[in-house]
């Protein structure tokens, strides 16, 4: 992954403002760039809080108009840029951060990046508690079927930093992700879903040597 780093790290340029995502990949990009002259922000508290181990200020979003450049990485990525990012319970704060970038960048490995979605990644949904029942319901007359996620350290559901819990959504395929996504979101209740449709601008893929960048405009 030293290749990718290096390749996104070139990308930032001074008095950029810039959001970096969850995960080790950013965090090691973090790591690599002299963040003193650039503006900061994180929809992930893992990241704001190795910002705050390096002395990196982080600016909050609702100080922020536009960033330059979003960061971030996915469980799933297919052929038009489209990505679940299901695994890290933080969508709906990342999708607020994703929304205001001019260039929205996936950084991920190549095995990630497939023609459709993995269907072994699944749809996950930050739901209020008392409608938890009737999206399990729904998903179910959908053709799938969901869960929520439960904690392996704590008893109970894995809460979001909003308190609300997830639900993962299970399917044999992704062909109608469209409809079940708009279906399930559109549900009251329903806060957001890790199924990101014409968000990513750019794709940064390590292979085992090098690194793809593809652009959305290129598609």
């Amino acid at each position: 992954m030293e290749k990718l780093i290096e390749k996104a790290s070139r990308m930032i340029e001074p008095n950029m403002i810039v959001s970096f995502g969850g995960g080790r990949t950013v965090s090691r990009l973090i790591k690599s760039i002299d963040t003193s002259k650039i503006s900061v922000a994180s929809p992930s508290e893992q990241t704001r809080n190795l910002c705050q181990s390096l002395n990196i200020p982080v600016i909050p979003l609702e100080q922020i108009k536009q960033f330059d450049l979003a960061f971030d990485g996915c469980d799933s990525l297919d052929s038009q840029l489209n990505v679940l990012k299901s695994n890290g319970g933080i969508h709906t704060f990342e999708r607020l951060y994703a929304n205001l970038a001019k260039r929205y960048i996936i950084m991920a490995p190549q095995a990630r990046y497939t023609e459709k979605l993995n269907p072994q990644v699944q749809l996950t949904l930050e739901v209020l508690d008392m409608a938890i029942p009737q999206v399990l319901d729904e998903v179910s007359i959908l053709g799938g079927n969901a869960e929520t996620r439960q904690s392996q350290d704590l008893a109970g559901m894995v809460r979001t930093p909003n308190g609300n819990g997830l639900v993962d959504c299970h399917f044999d395929d992704w062909e109608n992700i469209d409809l079940i996504n708009s279906k399930l979101s559109q549900m009251t209740g329903v806060l957001g879903t890790s199924y990101f449709k014409n968000i990513v601008t750019d794709a940064l893929l390590a292979t085992d040597d090098d690194v793809k960048h593809i652009k959305k405009e290129d598609l």
